[in-house]
């Protein structure tokens, strides 16, 4: 476990779904491509109910899909830091973040993560499960929420990254929940429940999550 400061590394974009397609392994393809296509039979339900908005456009969704992505990637590049410091030779580069949820737990905010990155010897994507928090700031008028740290001039808040660790294929091997991870958001979890600290199974009667608002920007990867 070790301490990152939260910020967004230079040089990285924002790829979409259907780009990284031919790049993935079977496993994630046949994943993605099932929910390209439940996401595209949704829409079409969608035309025949006039009670219903039109789907939106593909450069909304895409402007959607690219918010969502640069409000996550500074956590994900905190969690592939921890990694790539513990397993020099096998360093991953972060290709694109899935979904996330987050809790409180403990005074902190406590994230569980999925992303892809790409191996830098094999160049294979790997999708990753990620479990980190973050220190409370203290100012002269007390304890900073979350919200607060956005703004400019506060400092940045500091990462403590507790897991961040491959999710191999079969994929179907993994829980896509746990205490405060809802099934659909699709998070891999790793086996195991010592594998993560918060929300695992044999302690979650003992801790005591504050649910937080689920920032999600468009339809939810799945």
């Amino acid at each position: 476990m070790e301490d990152w400061v939260m910020g967004s590394e230079s040089g990285w974009t924002s790829p979409a779904f259907e780009e990284l397609l031919p790049q993935l392994p079977r496993g994630e393809q046949l994943r993605l491509e099932t929910h390209l296509r439940d996401r595209d039979r949704r829409w079409r339900r969608m035309r025949y109910n006039n009670n219903t908005p039109p789907p939106p456009s593909s450069t909304k969704i895409r402007r959607q899909e690219k918010e969502r992505d640069t409000w996550m990637i500074p956590h994900v590049q905190n969690a592939l830091r921890h990694y790539n410091a513990r397993h020099p030779g096998g360093e991953f580069d972060v290709v694109k973040p899935l979904m996330q949820a987050r809790v409180v737990f403990k005074g902190q905010h406590w994230f569980h993560i999925n992303f892809w990155a790409r191996s830098r010897s094999s160049n294979k994507i790997k999708r990753f499960f990620a479990e980190l928090h973050y220190k409370p700031l203290i100012t002269i008028s007390g304890f900073v929420s979350w919200e607060q740290l956005l703004p400019d001039p506060l400092p940045a808040p500091v990462a403590i990254v507790e897991t961040c660790t491959i999710i191999e294929e079969p994929l179907d091997q993994y829980k896509r929940s746990c205490a405060f991870c809802p099934a659909g958001f699709d998070i891999l979890h790793p086996k195991g429940d010592r594998k993560f600290v918060c929300g695992n199974d044999k302690d979650r009667f003992y801790q005591k999550l504050i649910p937080c608002k689920q920032l999600q920007f468009g339809l939810p990867f799945m």
